[in-house]
């Protein structure tokens, strides 16, 4: 097979070497932007959820206050009904 000997290993017309070691370091470069590019996607996937539980949170103390909020006026409104009118 047709080849030339490059850093000590025979790299052929492929671009392929014949030494992994060779190999493995050839694609270094492509894990590390790889792993940094899978650390970016999945530090913008934990802000989205927490995002998430935030708004969530929100919505549910929004909910609690406006259910709160009801039943103090329900319970004006009762101690309102309840009170003697007074005759003019």
């Amino acid at each position: 097979m047709a080849g030339s000997v490059n850093d000590g290993a025979l790299v052929h017309d492929m671009g392929r070497t014949e030494n992994p070691g060779v190999a493995a370091v050839a694609r270094l470069p492509i894990s590390i932007a790889r792993g940094h590019r899978l650390c970016e996607q999945t530090r913008e996937l934990r802000l989205q959820a927490q995002d998430a539980r935030t708004h969530s949170h929100a919505l549910a103390v929004r909910a609690a206050y406006s259910v709160e909020r009801a039943h103090l006026a329900a319970e004006w409104v009762a101690c309102v009904a309840a009170r003697p009118r007074l005759c003019a």
